[in-house]
């Protein structure tokens, strides 16, 4: 019942601003207003208390007037932002009307009297039912939070490396095992077992170590409801990226099918399937991958052991944990160590290992909530307590999803409605964080009552990502973990150590989906039609507030169902769109979202000018030349995303025409775009509430941007090769923001130029520079002007670093991340680059990428925080070379990365 609360956040401040705004109300409508807002406020506090109690101990009728409340939350909320709009001269008189049937009765201003009377009434029937529970309030305010340091290693250590080395090594001897036999029974292992037992970890480790050892492999996961198409594309782009990265559009299944089984023949190769359901999906797939000869292999996990034995070969069923690992992986997960629990800790920590049964995942989730706990014997005994008795004997999805539920339970409001978001993702999906945190913001998730002083919006929503990944509920990805439709994934500014997308794992998903339709939060649609959880009385279901559809042809012709779609905040698609339902229907839209439009030309987007209220636009692989003239009709939008930009079935990106009704988006803050051309007369720099900019360099672009002084991101993507005039005079524009924190310059062609970057604003906190040369170490980098920065990545043109350059770096008071780069020397000469310790010496380092010819040193106490380590040596080691690293004075050093090339230019690891 948290949607409800978070839904009145939002709400009580619009009430606050109808009060102190122009907004020319009757006499009276202020009593009015201050009356439903303090009826308001009572309400939200009591729903408060109902967020921090777990849904299964609520009293059905608190249920059902927690969603009494929210419903009406939202049409209140719809019909004030609408009636801000109108009187602001936006909106024409008769629209409000069309807002919900609870104001119908509203046709103009003067009339609100009438409005405010409708709203009060029904809200007082509602809070009759108010009293009828005495709930403790335990709601804590959120606080800005960074990524777990510990969690990658964590991460890494609990589902690779505890309890998997007996599986492994018996899966290793039977892959690496080949008589010369061609039959397809004896090259096919399965790996069978519930969710969370490791299935896929396995098999990842598996593959990674072994692939090596094969002429081709891939990877693909299948999940409960695939696109078969896609995912044999995806294995199409694995074995030969270069080959197949045109894909086709039109190939059907046969096509697909019959040019993996050309590639594949004659060749040797290791193929994974990741997470089958059905025996229907794998009998298509194999059909591509079944003629397994010369050796290949092909590993198979799934959670249903008759598609296993339907697949042949032979079946692996996973095993929970022993007593031993599982009291490991729990001990790494909250101490850091192996055997570090408390003597007064152990009891109770045993009932809980007995209660998880195992399952790593279990006993991970339950360990990052007790990390958040106090470390004593009544706190943790409470947590024992809260597993329901008798699921010990009952190692099943529901032992899982219960014991899931209770971190859940423990989420602060607004981190579960943040969480319940993610139920309108597909399985597998890899979510971006800046277009997650998008979404929060557009509807409202993120608010002031939460914001600690100092801190934008934006930092809070990330740090809601940070938590939900602390608390094991999403997990983190990197670029190099991923492969799309497109290939690999090349679509992240990381390489700074950050966690730029995540994945929720299928255990957390098939909870919060449940969650999720109990709450009707989002209602969803898989690529048959069918709606998730519409067993749970979906006949009741009255109203749509958040659309998701997954590959759906659902049809919304009806004004039954157009009808439902009147009252939608948000609508994502996932999959190709080819087309959408009727956007006249969505008249209090707050974020519109679509993964892929390449099947969509502009005059789908024609009735853009009726959603006054979108905040958000994400057109993904958007393939027309032109955005239509409507989109200045967006007053309230915020973000547009339209990055990716393509034609149908072609990689290559190109450009979209901003037509002069754009610069009427006032109220813009986040433009991401690729390559972009401005009509006639539009001027980029009139856009001056714009605080985050991502774009392609043009010249007049580059002109504009110094008069975009509010921006706080920028990003340039340099994309010819007559790109050296664009950075001489980018660094003019670039010296005028003041305000600017986050500055990141591309190249996405594979060249590298000289440049010397003269000046850069002094508050800058992150700088991204890896394409570019300067001729000498930059002036600016110095501890003054670069009091604030955190993440530096630059590439200097002389081979070896001066000792007072590495003093300046050292210096750099709140630098945590560094990439250097210095120009390679052809010759086999090896010069030392000595990092001593000191008070100020890298003080706030914990990531370290360099990329030399020179041969560090470390001296005891250098980098006193240093997690991260990766050196790319540009000469062979010489025997012993790397006694001389003395990474052993690293005290922090928690993964270390080290690569030399031989006189034959190849990389040993």
């Amino acid at each position: 019942m948290n949607i409800a609360t978070g839904a009145m956040n939002t709400l009580l401040p619009k009430l606050g601003e109808l009060l102190v705004g122009e907004y020319k109300l009757q006499k009276g409508v202020k009593g009015e207003i201050e009356e439903l807002e303090k009826e308001l406020k009572g309400m939200t506090a009591a729903l408060h208390k109902v967020a921090e109690t777990p849904v299964d101990q609520l009293d059905q009728q608190v249920k059902i007037w927690a969603s009494e409340v929210r419903e009406l939350s939202y049409d209140i909320e719809d019909a004030i932002d609408t009636f801000m709009l109108k009187c602001k001269g936006h909106e024409p008189a008769t629209s409000f009307k069309k807002v919900t049937n609870l104001f119908n009765k509203f046709k103009t201003n003067h009339q609100i009297h009438g409005v405010m009377k409708d709203i009060m009434d029904q809200v007082k029937k509602v809070s009759e039912r108010r009293d009828r529970y005495i709930v403790d309030d335990n709601a804590a305010r959120p606080t800005v939070v960074d990524v777990d340091s510990r969690l990658e290693a964590m991460y890494r250590k609990a589902t690779e490396l505890i309890g998997i080395s007996k599986p492994k090594n018996e899966l290793t001897k039977q892959l690496l095992e080949y008589d010369g036999s061609s039959s397809q029974q004896s090259n096919i292992i399965s790996i069978v077992g519930f969710g969370g037992l490791g299935k896929t970890t396995l098999a990842n480790s598996l593959f990674q170590e072994l692939k090596a050892k094969f002429d081709s492999y891939c990877f693909v996961s299948v999940s409960l409801n695939p696109d078969i198409n896609k995912i044999l594309k995806n294995i199409l782009l694995q074995l030969d990226e270069k080959m197949y990265s045109h894909i086709d559009e039109t190939w059907e299944t046969k096509q697909l099918i019959d040019k993996i089984r050309d590639f594949l023949n004659n060749r040797r190769f290791l193929c994974v399937i990741d997470d089958v359901w059905k025996k229907s999906a794998w009998d298509t797939i194999k059909l591509a991958v079944q003629d397994a000869k010369l050796g290949s292999k092909i590993i198979v996990t799934t959670r249903n052991k008759v598609v296993a034995e339907h697949a042949g070969g032979g079946v692996y069923e996973m095993k929970p944990l022993s007593d031993d690992d599982s009291r490991q992986l729990f001990c790494k997960r909250i101490f850091d160590s192996n055997d570090d629990c408390p003597a007064d800790l152990c009891g109770v920590t045993e009932k809980i290992l007995k209660k998880c049964g195992g399952v790593p995942l279990a006993i991970i989730t339950t360990a990052c909530l007790l990390a958040s706990k106090p470390r004593n014997s009544e706190e943790w005994d409470k947590v024992n307590k809260s597993i329901s008795l008798g699921l010990e004997n009952n190692l099943d999805v529901d032992k899982m999803r219960k014991i899931l539920s209770l971190s859940y339970n423990d989420l602060p409001f607004h981190l579960k409605t943040c969480l319940l978001s993610l139920s309108k993702y597909p399985e597998d999906e890899l979510i971006r964080k800046d277009v997650l945190i998008w979404g929060w913001l557009a509807e409202g998730f993120i608010t002031d009552e939460t914001r600690p002083v100092g801190t934008s919006l934006q930092e809070i929503g990330e740090s809601y990502f940070n938590e939900l990944i602390n608390r094991s509920l999403i997990q983190p990805m990197s670029e190099d973990n991923f492969w799309d439709e497109d290939g690999k994934v090349h679509v992240f500014w990381d390489e700074d150590g950050k966690v730029h997308a995540c994945k929720v794992h299928d255990m957390v998903l098939e909870l919060i989906n449940q969650l999720s339709v109990e709450e009707d939060f989002v209602t969803t649609y898989l690529s048959d039609g069918q709606q998730t959880g519409k067993h749970t009385c979906t006949a009741q279901k009255k109203k749509i507030r958040r659309l998701s559809l997954h590959n759906s042809n659902k049809s919304y012709a009806s004004p039954e169902a157009r009808e439902k779609l009147s009252k939608v905040r948000s609508i994502t698609i996932f999959g190709k769109v080819d087309s959408i339902p009727p956007l006249s229907s969505f008249h209090v839209l707050r974020v519109l979202q679509l993964e892929d439009c390449s099947g969509m030309d502009k005059n789908h987007l024609n009735h853009l000018d009726k959603l006054r209220l979108l905040r958000f636009l994400r057109l993904g692989h958007y393939s027309a030349t032109e955005l239509p003239e409507s989109i200045g009709k967006l007053e309230s939008l915020e973000t547009l995303d339209i990055r990716g930009a393509r034609k149908p079935s072609s990689f290559k990106s190109h450009k979209v025409l901003f037509p002069m009704s754009f610069a009427k988006l006032r109220k813009l803050l986040r433009l991401y775009a690729g390559r972009v051309k401005l009509a006639q007369g539009l001027m980029l720099g009139d856009m001056k509430s714009l605080q985050e900019l991502v774009i392609e360099a043009t010249r007049k672009v580059i002109k504009e941007i110094g008069n975009l002084t509010e921006l706080r991101t920028l990003r340039i993507v340099f994309g010819s090769e007559k790109t050296f005039e664009l950075k001489e005079s980018i660094q003019t524009s670039i010296q005028r923001l003041t305000n600017l924190q986050d500055l990141d310059l591309r190249n996405n062609i594979s060249f590298e130029e000289i440049i010397d970057m003269q000046q850069v604003p002094s508050g800058l906190q992150r700088l991204f520079m890896p394409d570019s040369f300067m001729k000498a170490f930059p002036c600016w980098i110095n501890s003054l002007m670069l009091s604030r920065l955190t993440t530096l990545s630059i590439c200097l043109d002389f081979e070896y670093l001066q000792s007072d350059h590495l003093d300046r770096l050292a210096e750099l008071p709140s630098l945590r991340f560094l990439r250097l780069q210095l120009a390679f020397v052809s010759e086999q000469l090896q010069e030392k680059l000595t990092i001593h310790r000191g008070a100020c010496a890298f003080r706030s380092l914990k990531d370290f990428q360099f990329y030399s010819s020179m041969m560090p040193s470390f001296q005891p106490g250098a980098m006193p925080h240093l997690e991260r380590l990766y050196l790319s040596i540009w000469t062979r080691l010489r025997r012993g070379g790397l006694n001389d690293l003395d990474l052993e004075n690293l005290y922090s050093l928690r993964h270390a990365t080290i690569y030399s090339f031989d006189d034959d230019s190849k990389a040993h690891k």
